[in-house]
Formats: structure tokens, C-alpha cells, sequence
């Protein structure tokens, strides 16, 4: 069975033959340049008449040029090797053969000719003897090879290593999935193949969030090489979500694309499925899943299968509150919201009636929560600032900006550092209740328990997650929100061969009979559970690992440059905390590639105002 080779670049292996010739020039010279004959030596002499060839004195400009030409050839070596398909580099033994092809054409091609045409003439001269008498020792040749073999081989390792980590990989068609090595592809289309039976264990993962995407990582990367096993993914998105960016780039600081990765980036030993998932049968250990844009349906099977579908917001029965307000969940909620704050701002900004103007102008965020909190803070700075700028028939005053909690204080997760978010929200112009809930939503009026009736065009609901359907109505224990109750282990208590964890697992810590709160930081540790136990349950290994997990802390953005932080006990605040917020989030985004789009996004953002620009 043929493979094709897929992710292969020219810029990557150029870059990373350049790299192995950099560590081989460094393994190649210090033992000479450490040596007292240093500038006795033959390697000496030739980088000293090399630079003297180009008008200089310095030998240093000499070895440029030698390992300059030298990794050179080395790519151009490597480019024939891939385009005739004589050596597949991935493989470190092919990648020492390379390397010691590339060092001995280096010898041929530029230090023997160039140590006999005008090293060694260049020599004579300086030492009054015939030129007609020159040649090349001995010591010269046996030391140049040598020391040449030493270079391509420290470059062939390292272009290898890096080859098969970072460059190509190979795919197999039939199964959708891509392998690293060339061997491990060979053993998978022998076992899969061309056997009569082959025996494959099945890993399903349901959810293309932390937890799902955690668990596929892992999995992949400890079962590379277990050619008898097969992994498989599906989610309602063809991308991952970085949740806690989602209030900035509903106002505009973020591009939607950048906290955005399609999972298809991740799946290298895994199939991927865009689909809605419609039944799992735990007792036939099937899920039947539909295509997003048809009706066609599809049952997949498993061996061992992970729960990690998160959750659905919860508007505990209010169809009005479901049908006209907004929610911050999603990439689609995100730019809805966005463009819905910039519309009503342009009609504000057209409005000559005070009252209505003052409708349009006024946002309702219910939830006191974190992803509330966040959010009223982003739509405070976003509205004030593209009024100051932008609209400027509407008048500051107007503007009302309310955040809505049912409980006593705001962030009640980080303790008293929710009274200065309170505080500070308040100084940044919004308006709080505590204490109260929003009974309904009709006509553009908001009615909160507390008697009050706040005319808005803009109400956005983050009060809270409840399971989806499908998790509902599975035949295991749940907890009383839903939630599916799982052992220690983050196994369901009746299925030892079915994991679940994030929003949709109800998880206990044995230690204080508390559960653990459903937050990304806790389904990302959780998937590292499940991996493990994944593993060693695909190896029969009989001692699965326990979730433990100490929370290292909480933080939230509560408007710019202002925050707060709970960290391992300490209290932060302010600047401080905001940067701390900026700087872990930013290195958890799942790609080097997104941590530099958002980073610059957050440049410009230091500099420039937002943009207003209504997407559709």
C-alpha cells in the first residue's frame, strides 16, 4: 500500500538542515579550537587564506563561508534525496546516512579543491617554494573527511529527529489518519491491511473542547506506535475554542479566527467527524452521530469511549429569556453580540428621542459569574471608548451599562477579591444588583425580581450550564444537575469502559467530598486522568490513576488593564492581576501560531482604538 507524505516543506527542512549544520560546525570546530595548535592547524590555515580570497584577514569570515557552502550542498543533497525518493530522512539511521553523504561531498567538492587551488598555492607563496610542488597531505585528506563525516553526522541526526517530530508524516488514505515514521506506517498497513482479522481496539472521543481535545493529544502521543489501535473524534465544530478570550473578541480586541483551531491540526493518528451526536448506546457500544448539513446518520463503534460533550446553557425554562437574549458560549455567540452592539449604537447615534436613545444604550449582562463579569467589563470599555471616538451624537451619560447577580457578591469563587471587582466595576460606570434575578424578558423590557424594569434592546445571559440531551438520557447514574457521576477515576460507575469529564462530568474529590468545579482548568488535568487511564487500559494494566487535583487558582478580566487573581493563596489586583490574566492565557492558546496572532492583536490594541466595522 502506497503512503504519501503530507506536512512536508521545503522551509522546514531547509530550516532544520541549517540547525543540524550549525551543531555540526560547533561539534566539528571546539575540539580543534580548544586545542593549543589551534592556529597551527590545517583547518586554521584554510579559513585564513579562504577570508584572505575574499579580501580579509579575520579566519572567522573563512569558517563562514566553509559552513556556509557546506549546508548549502547539504540542502541541495536533502532536496535530491526527497524528490528521487532514495532516503527517507525521518529515520535517524537514513538520517546518519545523509549526513555522511552531505559531509563526504563536502570534502570532494570544496575543501579539496579549494585547499589545492589556493590554499595550498597560496602557502607556497608565502614560504618561497615552487607552487608547481604543492599537494595535498595526507593528514589533510584523512582529517578533512573525518572531521566532515563528524559534521553530517551531528547534521543528520538532529535533521531526522526534527524531521519526524515537527516535519513530514505519512498518510494512510483508507484510514484518514497520518503516522510520524515511515515504519510505524508499514506496521499499520501489514496489522490493518493486508491481515485477514485484524483485531483493533476502538477509542471514541465525543467533544472537541479542553477535555476532548486534551484527551486526544495525549492519546495520540503515548499510542503513536500501537498500530492495533484506532482513535477517533467527534464535534458539532471543525475547530477548538479558547473560551475565556471570547468577551474580547466579542468587542472587537481579538480577531475571531485567532482564538479559533480547526481540530482537524490536532487529529495526526486520529479521524475526525463534524457531526452532531444523536444516541449513544452504552450496552451496544455505539454512537450514532448525524452530519451537520444532511440527514445522513452514522454509527461508529468503540472499545473505550470518552465523554467530554460540555454543556448547554441553562435558561431554566424561560423561553423568553431564550429567545431574546444573547449568550457568550460560542465563536457565532461572540460575533452576534459584536455586531448587535455596534448596530444598536449607530441607531443611537441616528436616535433624537432621549428615551429611546437611552433603550438602545443600555446592556444587560446577567450572571455574576466569571464569564459575566468579564463580559459586562468588555462591553463597558468597548461602549464607552466607541462613543468617545466614534458616535458622538450620543451622549456619555446615557449610556448604562448593568451587570445582574443572583448571589450576595460577584466572583464568589475568589473571595474578597469580588469586592474589589464590585468596586472597581462600579468607578468604571457599571451599575450592579446583587442579589437578584432576572424573572423574564419581554419587549425589550427586562423585569428583575427585585420590582425593577430596565428598557434595553441588549440583554446577555451568562447564568449558568446545564447537560445536553444526549447526557441526559444515558443509562447511568447522574447527578441531580444532570451532570453524569463518575468514580475516582473519572470512569461512569456502571461502565468501567466509558470516561467522562469537563461540564458534563459530575467529579468528587475523595478528600473533601466536594465536588469539583466544572471550569477549563480542571478538564484540562482531568484529560490527563483519562489519558492515562486510557493507556493503560488499552495495555491491560491493572492500577488506574485517581484524579487529584489541588486548584491553582482563579482570575478574571474585569475591564482594561484591571483584574483580579487568586493564585496558590495570594491576592492580586489591579495591573497586576490583568497581566498575569494577558500572560497565562496567552500561553495556553493551543498553537505558537495563535499566541503570536493574539499577542499582536493585543499590540495594536495598546495603540489603537477598536474597530467598528460590522461583520456579516
Amino acid at each position: 500500500m502506497e503512503s504519501s507524505v503530507v506536512n512536508f516543506s521545503i522551509k522546514k527542512e531547509t530550516f532544520f538542515i541549517t540547525l543540524g549544520s550549525i551543531l555540526g560546525a560547533f561539534v566539528m570546530v571546539i575540539p580543534n579550537f580548544l586545542s593549543d595548535a589551534f592556529t597551527n592547524s590545517e583547518f586554521y590555515l584554510f579559513w585564513i587564506v579562504a577570508a584572505r580570497i575574499l579580501g580579509s584577514n579575520e579566519y572567522a569570515i573563512g569558517a563562514l563561508v566553509h559552513f556556509g557552502v557546506a549546508t548549502i550542498i547539504g540542502i541541495i543533497v536533502g532536496f535530491i534525496l526527497y524528490k528521487t525518493n532514495m532516503l527517507n530522512i525521518s529515520k535517524i539511521s537514513n538520517g546518519i546516512l545523509f549526513g555522511m553523504l552531505a559531509g563526504g561531498i563536502v570534502t570532494i567538492v570544496f575543501a579539496i579543491p579549494v585547499q589545492y587551488f589556493w590554499v595550498q598555492p597560496t602557502m607556497a607563496e608565502i614560504n618561497n617554494l615552487p607552487i608547481l610542488n604543492t599537494v595535498i597531505s595526507q593528514s589533510f585528506l584523512i582529517n578533512s573527511f573525518l572531521t566532515h563525516f563528524l559534521w553530517g553526522g551531528t547534521l543528520g541526526v538532529l535533521a531526522s529527529i526534527l524531521t519526524a517530530k515537527r516535519g513530514m508524516n505519512y498518510r494512510c488514505h483508507r484510514c484518514d489518519i497520518e503516522f510520524s515514521k515511515l515504519e510505524i506506517f508499514d506496521e499499520h498497513d501489514k496489522y490493518v491491511h493486508r491481515s485477514t482479522n485484524p483485531q483493533t481496539k476502538k477509542i471514541l472521543i465525543l467533544g472537541g473542547g479542553y477535555a476532548g481535545v486534551g484527551v486526544l493529544n495525549e492519546v495520540q502521543r503515548r499510542l503513536q506506535g500501537d498500530v492495533d489501535v484506532s482513535i477517533e473524534i467527534v464535534s458539532e465544530s471543525n475547530f477548538f475554542l479558547h473560551t475565556p478570550m471570547l468577551p474580547e473578541m466579542a468587542t472587537g480586541t481579538i480577531e475571531a479566527r485567532h482564538i479559533a483551531t480547526p481540530i482537524r491540526n490536532f487529529c495526526k493518528r486520529a479521524r475526525f467527524y463534524q457531526a452532531k451526536v444523536l444516541n449513544i448506546d452504552l450496552s451496544a457500544k455505539s454512537v450514532l452521530i448525524k452530519r451537520n448539513s444532511g440527514t445522513q446518520s452514522k454509527s461508529l463503534e468503540y472499545n473505550f469511549l470518552v465523554l467530554a460533550l460540555g454543556g448547554k446553557t441553562n435558561f431554566f425554562g424561560n423561553k423568553n429569556i431564550e429567545r431574546d437574549s444573547f449568550t457568550i458560549k460560542t465563536l457565532d455567540d461572540a460575533i452576534k453580540i459584536r455586531n448587535h452592539i455596534i448596530s444598536v449604537l449607530e441607531e443611537a447615534d441616528q436616535e433624537t428621542d432621549p428615551v429611546i436613545q437611552s433603550k438602545l444604550a443600555t446592556f444587560v449582562v446577567v450572571g455574576g459569574g466569571f464569564s459575566g463579569v468579564e463580559t459586562v467589563g468588555e462591553i463597558n470599555d468597548f461602549v464607552r471608548e466607541s462613543v468617545q471616538k466614534f458616535y458622538r451624537n450620543i451622549d456619555p451619560a446615557v449610556i448604562n451599562v448593568i451587570l445582574v447577580a443572583s448571589g450576595n457578591k460577584i466572583l464568589p469563587e475568589i473571595g474578597n477579591l469580588g469586592e474589589y471587582a464590585k468596586k472597581s466595576l462600579d468607578e468604571s460606570g457599571v451599575t450592579i444588583f446583587t442579589n437578584t434575578r432576572l424573572n423574564d424578558l419581554d419587549e425589550n423590557i427586562v423585569y428583575l425580581n427585585n420590582g425593577k424594569q430596565v428598557p434595553s434592546h441588549t440583554v446577555i445571559w451568562a447564568g449558568g450550564n446545564t447537560v445536553n440531551d444526549v447526557i441526559k438520557k444515558l443509562d447511568s447514574e447522574h447527578h441531580k444537575s444532570g451532570r453524569l457521576a463518575v468514580d475516582e477515576y473519572l470512569r461512569l460507575k456502571n461502565y468501567s469502559d466509558v470516561f467522562a469529564l469537563g461540564d458534563c462530568s459530575y467529579v468528587i474529590d475523595s478528600r473533601t467530598n466536594s465536588p469539583y468545579p466544572p471550569t477549563a482548568q480542571h478538564a484540562i488535568r482531568e484529560a490527563k486522568t483519562v489519558s492515562d487511564n486510557l493507556f493503560k487500559a488499552v495495555k491491560n494494566i491493572q492500577n488506574p490513576s485517581r484524579f487529584i487535583y489541588d486548584t491553582k487558582g482563579s482570575m478574571a478580566k474585569i475591564g482594561n488593564k484591571n483584574g483580579v487573581a487568586l493564585l496558590m493563596g495570594h491576592e492580586f489586583r489591579g495591573f497586576s492581576a490583568w497581566f498575569i490574566w494577558k500572560q497565562y492565557y496567552l500561553s495556553t492558546l493551543p498553537t505558537f501560531e495563535k499566541r503570536i496572532r493574539v499577542g499582536l492583536d493585543w499590540f495594536v490594541d495598546l495603540f489603537f482604538p477598536r474597530d467598528i466595522t460590522k461583520l456579516n
